[in-house]
C-alpha cells in the first residue's frame, strides 16, 4: 500500500505512484482514491497486471493486499476499492470469441460437406495424401470440359438421371479450376461459419459456371454426331436444291423451338421438360414428352447399331476378305452393349465417350478430304435439284440431324450468364447448318446417285486411312451407345421401380434392374435388325415419329401457355403446332405406304 501522503493515478497504460504532497488534506486523498477506483472499474480486474511495468511495484503492493479477495467487500471502503484489492488476483481464463484456423483443420470434414456427391471419396483421398504424401495428377482443361459435358448429359431434358443405387455422375462442376479429388472438403482457413459457408459456396458456384464459349462447345458436341453422315444419301433422296433450302428452313425452325423451350424454363423456373408439360397441360403431356424422349433415344441407338454393323462388315471384307450377314455384327454389338448398359456412373464412360468424339471428328475430316479429292479428280457427278419420288425421306433425316433438345435445358442452366443463351444457340445452329449443308452438298455432288447410305463406303476401300476410319468410327459409335441409351433406361426405370426398395438394400431389385437394362438392349438390337434392310428409310422414320413432336410441337405448346402474350406470338405458336402435326402425319404415311 502507498505510504501516507502517497496516492495512485492511472493513465491508459500505467499505474503510477504520485509523490507525497505534504499537508495534503485527508479528504483530498480520499477523492484521489475514489477516482483511481472509478477508473479501474472500467477495466477488467484480470487485465490489471499487464498495466504494471515494474514487477517490484506489484510485489510491494501485494504485501498490503488481503489474501482472500472474495471478502474484499467486507474491508474498509470495500465497495469503492474492491478492484484495487483484486489487483493481484489470479486471472481467469477467458474464452476467445474468434475461431482458430487450426481448429478447423483438426476438425476434419463437416457432415454437410460429406453428404455432397463424392464427398467420402474426396475426403479419403485427401487423408491418403496427408498420410502417404502422394498426389494425383489434376485433370487437364480438355478432360474437365468433357466431364462437364457428361455431367450435363446426366440431366438430359432436365430429368435427374442419377440412379438411386449409384450416382449417375460424381463430377463437381461448381469449381473446376479449384476443386478436384484431392481438394479437402474443409479448407481450414477459419472462414467457415454457419451462415457464411453456404453463401460463399453459392458465390463460388456462380463464379465457376460455364462461360458462353464453353456452352457453345457443349452444344456443338450435342448436335454434331453420326446423323451428319446420313445426309449425303438424304440429298440424293430429296435433290440438291430442295435439300439445301429445307435444311436452312429446319435450322431456323429448330432455333425458335429450342428458344421457346429455354424461355419457358427461364420464366417458370422449372428445369424439367416433362414437368413443364405436366404443369401446363397435366399428366398426359408429361407422359407424351417422356415417351417421345425414350422413343427418340432408342431409335437413335438402333440406327447407330445398323451404321456400326455396316462399317464392321466393310472392314472385315476389306482387310480379311471375309463376308458375313449383317445380323452377325448386330449380335456382336449386342454382346458388347449388354454389359456396358449396366454402368450406373456415367463418368466411368468418360474415356469411351472422349475417344468416340475424337474418332467421329477424325472420320468427318477423312470424308471431307477424300470427297474433295475425288471431286477435283473426277469432277462433279450428275445430280438432280428435286427428287419427286423420294423427297419425303429427306425430312426425317434432316430432323434427325438437328435433334438435340435433350441438352438445351441443362446447358442453359449451366451458363454463368443464361441471358446470353439465345446468342449461343443461334451461333451453334448457324454453324451446324453450314456444316450439314456442306457435308451433304459435297458428298452428293461428288458421288451423285451412287452415294451410299453409309458414305464411308464411297471412299477408296483399299486405302489404309479409309479402312482405319471404318474400324475406328464403328468403335466410336459402339463406345457412345451406352451414353445415348442411358436417358431412356433411367426414365423407364424410375417409373417401373418407383415403389420398389433401393438396390442398395435389396439385391433382388438391383438384379431386376440389370435384367431390365439387358432387355432394353436386346429390344434395341431387334429394332436395329428389322430396320437394317433399308437404313435411310429407318432413320427418316425415327426422325418423323420421335423427333417432330418432341422438337416442333411440344415447345410451341408450352410457349403458348407460358410466354406468349400478344396475338402474333400466339398465332406463331399455333401455326408451328399445326405444321408439326401435318408433317408428322403426312411424312409417316408416305414412309409406311
Amino acid at each position: 500500500m502507498p505510504s501516507p501522503g502517497q496516492s495512485y493515478t492511472t493513465d491508459p497504460g500505467h499505474i503510477n505512484i504520485i509523490s507525497p504532497q505534504p499537508n495534503r488534506p485527508a479528504d483530498a486523498r480520499r477523492q484521489s482514491m475514489a477516482r483511481l477506483s472509478s477508473s479501474m472499474a472500467n477495466t477488467p480486474a484480470s487485465s490489471y497486471g499487464s498495466f504494471v511495468d515494474d514487477p517490484t511495484i506489484l510485489k510491494n503492493v501485494s504485501k498490503h493486499l488481503p489474501t482472500d479477495p472474495q471478502n474484499a467487500l467486507k474491508l474498509p471502503s470495500g465497495d469503492i476499492t474492491r478492484d484495487l484489492y483484486q489487483l493481484n488476483a489470479p486471472s481467469a481464463l477467458r474464452r476467445s470469441k474468434s475461431m482458430s484456423g487450426n481448429d478447423a483443420e483438426r476438425r476434419g470434414s463437416m457432415a454437410s460437406q460429406m453428404r455432397l456427391p463424392g464427398g467420402f471419396r474426396r475426403d479419403f483421398i485427401q487423408m491418403q495424401k496427408q498420410k502417404f504424401g502422394y498426389t494425383l495428377s489434376k485433370p487437364t482443361v480438355f478432360t474437365k470440359n468433357f466431364l462437364e459435358f457428361l455431367t450435363i448429359y446426366g440431366h438430359f431434358a432436365g430429368e435427374d438421371l442419377e440412379d438411386e443405387d449409384f450416382l449417375a455422375c460424381d463430377y463437381d462442376t461448381s469449381s473446376p479450376d479449384k476443386v478436384d479429388e484431392e481438394s479437402p472438403l474443409v479448407q481450414g482457413n477459419g472462414t467457415h461459419t454457419l451462415g457464411g459457408s453456404a453463401l460463399n459456396a453459392s458465390k463460388e458456384t456462380e463464379t465457376h459456371k460455364s462461360s458462353s464459349l464453353k456452352a457453345f462447345f457443349l452444344l456443338m458436341k450435342a448436335f454434331v454426331g453420326t446423323g451428319i453422315l446420313f445426309l449425303p444419301k438424304a440429298f440424293s433422296n430429296g435433290g440438291l436444291a430442295f435439300c439445301v433450302v429445307l435444311l436452312v428452313f429446319f435450322s431456323v425452325l429448330s432455333y425458335y423451338c429450342y428458344l421457346f423451350l429455354s424461355q419457358c424454363t427461364a420464366k417458370t423456373g422449372i428445369s424439367s421438360f416433362a414437368e413443364l408439360g405436366n404443369k401446363m397441360y397435366g399428366k398426359t403431356l408429361k407422359i407424351l414428352i417422356l415417351n417421345s424422349i425414350v422413343s427418340a433415344q432408342i431409335g437413335f441407338v438402333a440406327a447407330y447399331t445398323v451404321f456400326t454393323a455396316e462399317n464392321l462388315k466393310a472392314f472385315l471384307k476389306n482387310t480379311l476378305d471375309l463376308e458375313y450377314p449383317l445380323y452377325y455384327f448386330v449380335i456382336f454389338e449386342t454382346l458388347c452393349f449388354a454389359p456396358m448398359s449396366l454402368i450406373r456412373n456415367i463418368t466411368k464412360l468418360s474415356l469411351a465417350a472422349l475417344l468416340a468424339n475424337v474418332f467421329i471428328l477424325t472420320g468427318i475430316a477423312t470424308i471431307v478430304f477424300y470427297a474433295s479429292r475425288d471431286l477435283i479428280t473426277n469432277g462433279p457427278a450428275e445430280v438432280v435439284m428435286f427428287n419427286s419420288d423420294s423427297w419425303s425421306l429427306f425430312i426425317g433425316v434432316a430432323i434427325f440431324a438437328f435433334e438435340g433438345i435433350g441438352l438445351i435445358i441443362p446447358v442453359q442452366q449451366s451458363m454463368r450468364h443464361p441471358e446470353d443463351f439465345p446468342k449461343v444457340l443461334l451461333a451453334v445452329i448457324s454453324v451446324c447448318c453450314v456444316l450439314f449443308v456442306s457435308i451433304g452438298w459435297l458428298c452428293y455432288i461428288t458421288y451423285g446417285e451412287k452415294v451410299q447410305t453409309v458414305v464411308i463406303l464411297n471412299l477408296p476401300q483399299d486405302s489404309i486411312a479409309v479402312i482405319s476410319i471404318q474400324f475406328f468410327y464403328a468403335l466410336a459409335i459402339m463406345l457412345s451407345v451406352p451414353l445415348q441409351i442411358l436417358p431412356a433406361i433411367r426414365i423407364m426405370e424410375s417409373r417401373l421401380f418407383k415403389r420398389r426398395p433401393s438396390g442398395r438394400v435389396d439385391p433382388k431389385t438391383k438384379w431386376h434392374k440389370n435384367a431390365f437394362r439387358v432387355g432394353i438392349t436386346l429390344l434395341t438390337s431387334a429394332i436395329a435388325y428389322l430396320g437394317s434392310s433399308n437404313l435411310d428409310l429407318f432413320v427418316s422414320f425415327i426422325g418423323c415419329i420421335a423427333c417432330i413432336p418432341l422438337v416442333y410441337m411440344y415447345p410451341p405448346m408450352l410457349h403458348l401457355k407460358i410466354v406468349a402474350k400478344n396475338n402474333f406470338e400466339k398465332g406463331v405458336d399455333i401455326v408451328l403446332i399445326i405444321l408439326g402435326g401435318v408433317a408428322l402425319v403426312y411424312t409417316t404415311t408416305m414412309l409406311i405406304f
